[in-house]
Formats: structure tokens, C-alpha cells, sequence
């Protein structure tokens, strides 16, 4: 379970957003801003006009830490005219293009103009709501020090405990943007930001050296002083709207409280729920942390979750309404008793192979990314099971390759002596199989029966596979 969470944690972790929240459309004074935030969403109007002589073509893609919501977008603007994007959001947020370095900050209910007057270099400017804080953000992404750098940092630091110290130099430069802006921003905004910025850090403390530690496959030996950084960081903080940093950095915060406790693996969740309940007393930021925890249960297994969410009690009612209806529409795709999505994919000997081929056979796939070492434990367990069906023909296991370069995938077939249907996706391959079957997190397994229709769209891992689960 330990890993089954950091693994999450993790892929979730990369994606860059930002989340604000009050439940039941409550409001709060931000500055001359009044901003409603509501965890069941409301739509934000992003207008884009295009007075550039060229048709602009943008594509983007939003994925929100809480609740969990993914989209994708494209807009194609000819020159002086102008294109809406009704995106429902929960809080405040960045949308970013992934066509252009265009960013755009934007919130629920609120409605923001841009201009763009050149596409290359980009030259945005901004009417409506949050135009000033939108230009204060253009200028902040060309020159602050990214997230990248911090992992830089520390894939080139020998000695973590180092890293700390590290960090706080690269939010310095960060920090100092912020203090030196002269364009006109509100005090609220500036000490929002600053505290933004102030929880990012922090996350990343805690990040950048879990990361390592996942990628490396072992633990990154620290003194048990390098988180002595948290005694100075506040979990329940009035002074800041809630966001996504915030989301990331008490996540992993409430991990290290838990693991203090030495309880087993299986209890890491549970115990995370317990301390959310005890740091946050009634203040309703702790239901968000116990939604968040809550979700990545019911990513792997809607069992357990709803073992879990019988123990747990939330300040507002209406969030666990909310939580249980994202996760039932997040986690019921592909439809059990449906036909699986068929796909053609690439295998090592380079054949074509289909999924419909293997029709009249039980059918485990098991979707995995080179970077994933949880999926790479698995290949064992793997080839087992594909070995002691494949005489029989009763059972087939087929391993999916998603997010990947192709040699790498080559090599680690090589290396772990893949045995099973080896296949791998491209990039235009990868975003559709994810869409289809839901892929959220890897490792993720899909149990088919042998006509083709969705026994489990959430299947466990080879490792845990037990004889009654195959009963079909």
C-alpha cells in the first residue's frame, strides 16, 4: 500500500495546477476580488482575441489536482477574432498551451480577456478579471527559476542533507521577482502569491528527494533533521487561499507524520486520514486533504475505499457526495460488462498485434512507463502467470508500454526478459489508450473476459493476483 501510494503521489505530483476551496459557493474577501469557490465547480470564460495577422491554432491541456478533472482543448482563432473557453474549474488555476508558452490565470465564476497581440515571442495583454495579476505572470514565467531546476539541483547533489539550503537559494531568486514587481498588484495577491511560492519550496524539499529515491529504487539516507524546514511552515494558514502547492506540500507533510508512527504499510492511508483529522480539527481544508487521499484509494481499488470512507467523517457532508460522484465517473471507465476498446499496437518481434485477436481467452493487461518502478517490480509476477496459462491458452497477459522512448522500452524488455504479449505505445497511441481505458496512474491492470467485455476496469497487480480472482 506504502507504494501503491508514493506511486500515485508521484504522477500526480508532475501535473501543474493550482486549487482553491470553500464548499457551498461561501466567499472570501481576497483583496477588491470576491472569488466563489465551490469543490462541485463552477464554469471560469477565458476569451481570446487574436490580433496578430496570422490564425492562431492553440492547443492546451488542464488537469486538476482536486478534484481530479482533465482537459484537453484546441482553438483555432483567425486574425481580429476571438474564441471562448468555458472550462469548469473548482478554484483558481493556471491553463496552460502546450502549442504556445501561453499561460493564463484564471478562477470560477470569473471572466478573463486576452489579447494576443504576437504570437512569436508572445505578447499577451489582459482586460477583465485578474488583469493585472495575469500580466504579473507573464513576467514571472520567462524569469523565475522553474520546478526543473530544483530537480536539477538535486540529481547533481551528493549530499542531500544539502538540499534544503539548496532549495531555499533557488526560491530566493523567486521570492525577489516578487518583492522587486513594481506594476501594481494588491497587498492580498502579493501575500498570496508569497505564500505560493513559500509552499512550492517546501513540496519540493520533499519531492525532489523522493523522486531520487524512486528512481534510484532505494532510499536517499538524510539526518533527521532535514525536515526541521516543516517547523516553520503552517498547514492551517488564514493568510493563504488554498492551492495546489499547498495540496501537494501538506500531502506529503501528513505522509511523514504518518510513518513517524512505524504502523504497516496497509495502515498508511488510514493513518494520513487520522492525522488530516487531528491538524485540521473542524476547518474545512481538512476535508479536501481526505478527498485527495481518499480519490488515490479509489484509483486502485474501489474496495478498499469503500472500506475507508466508512471511518472517515467530513466537516461539510456535501464533499463526500462530491468525492463519490468524481470517483464513480473518474473510475467506471471502460464500462464493466462492455466490449474493451480494441487497439493495434507494435510488439518487440515489431508484428502488428490486435486486441481483438485474442478473443476466447482470459485477458489481463497490464499498462506500465519506463519510469514507473512499481510497474517494473511487477515483471516478474508477469511472466509467471503468462507462463502458466500460456499451454493452456485459458489466460493471456499482455503488458502495454505507455509514455516511454521506444528504446528504452526495448531494453528493459531485454533486461527483465519480458515473456508475455510485449507492446508498445507512441505518444498519439499513448494519449488514446489513456483516455479509453482511464489510465490515471501506472501501474494500472484491466481484467477481460473471453468475449471481449470489461470484468474489472481496475484490476490488481500480477503480484496480488490470487486463483478466485480468475474465476470467470
Amino acid at each position: 500500500m506504502r507504494q501503491l501510494f508514493l506511486t500515485l503521489i508521484l504522477i500526480l505530483c508532475i501535473s501543474v495546477s493550482l486549487a482553491q476551496q470553500d464548499n457551498n459557493h461561501t466567499r472570501r474577501q481576497n483583496g477588491s476580488n470576491r472569488e466563489v469557490i465551490s469543490l462541485a465547480g463552477e464554469t471560469a470564460f477565458t476569451i481570446i482575441t487574436n490580433h496578430t495577422s496570422d490564425t492562431l491554432k492553440l492547443q492546451g491541456a488542464i488537469s486538476f489536482y482536486l478534484p481530479i478533472a482533465e482537459k484537453t482543448f484546441e482553438l483555432v482563432i483567425a486574425p481580429n477574432a476571438s474564441a471562448t473557453l468555458n472550462i469548469k474549474m473548482n478554484y483558481p488555476d493556471f491553463i496552460r498551451f502546450t502549442s504556445s508558452p501561453i499561460v493564463i490565470y484564471n478562477a470560477p465564476g470569473k471572466t478573463v480577456k486576452c489579447i494576443v497581440e504576437n504570437i512569436n515571442p508572445v505578447k499577451l495583454s489582459f482586460t477583465g478579471d485578474f488583469d493585472t495579476e495575469n500580466l504579473y505572470y507573464q513576467t514571472y514565467f520567462k524569469v523565475a527559476q522553474s520546478n526543473q531546476v530544483y530537480y536539477q539541483v538535486g540529481s547533481r547533489t551528493k549530499d542531500f542533507n544539502r538540499f534544503p539550503a539548496l532549495a531555499d537559494s533557488i526560491n530566493q531568486i523567486n521570492l525577489k521577482f516578487l518583492e522587486s514587481y513594481k506594476q501594481p498588484l494588491s497587498a492580498s495577491f502579493r501575500k498570496q502569491e508569497y505564500w505560493r511560492l513559500t509552499y512550492n519550496n517546501a513540496f519540493l524539499k520533499h519531492h525532489v528527494l523522493f523522486d531520487k529515491a524512486f528512481k534510484a529504487g532505494k532510499d536517499i539516507k538524510v539526518d533527521t533533521n532535514y525536515y526541521k524546514f516543516d517547523n516553520d511552515i503552517f498547514l492551517v494558514n488564514a493568510d493563504s487561499p488554498l492551492s495546489t502547492e499547498y495540496l501537494w506540500y501538506a500531502v506529503f507533510r501528513l505522509r511523514n507524520r504518518a510513518l513517524k508512527q512505524n504502523k504497516a504499510d496497509s495502515l498508511l492511508t488510514a493513518t494520513m486520514l487520522a492525522e488530516a483529522n487531528d491538524v485540521y480539527g473542524k476547518h474545512e481544508i481538512g476535508d479536501v486533504l481526505k478527498m485527495r487521499l481518499l480519490y488515490d484509494v479509489y484509483a486502485h481499488s474501489e474496495n478498499n475505499y469503500n472500506k475507508l470512507i466508512q471511518q472517515v467523517s467530513f466537516i461539510n457532508p456535501a464533499n463526500k457526495k462530491i468525492l463519490d460522484s468524481v470517483g464513480h465517473t473518474k473510475f467506471s471507465l471502460p464500462l464493466i460488462g462492455k466490449t474493451a476498446p480494441d487497439f493495434r499496437l507494435v510488439s518487440f518481434s515489431g508484428d502488428t498485434i490486435a486486441l481483438s485477436q485474442f478473443k476466447n481467452q482470459l485477458i489481463i493487461i497490464n499498462f506500465w512507463a519506463s519510469w514507473c518502478t512499481p510497474c517494473i517490480k511487477e515483471f516478474a509476477f508477469e511472466n509467471d502467470l503468462y507462463n502458466k496459462f500460456k499451454a493452456s491458452k485459458t489466460l493471456v497477459v499482455i503488458n502495454v508500454c505507455i509514455d516511454s522512448p521506444p528504446d528504452t522500452w526495448k531494453y528493459l524488455s531485454v533486461k527483465h526478459q519480458l515473456q508475455m504479449i510485449n507492446l508498445f505505445a507512441d505518444a498519439k497511441q499513448g494519449r488514446y489508450l489513456k483516455k479509453i481505458y482511464n489510465i490515471s496512474a501506472l501501474p494500472k491492470s484491466i481484467l477481460i473476459d473471453r468475449d471481449l467485455k470489461v470484468i474489472n476496469n481496475n484490476f490488481e497487480r500480477a503480484s496480488q493476483v490470487q486463483s478466485e480472482s480468475l474465476n470467470h
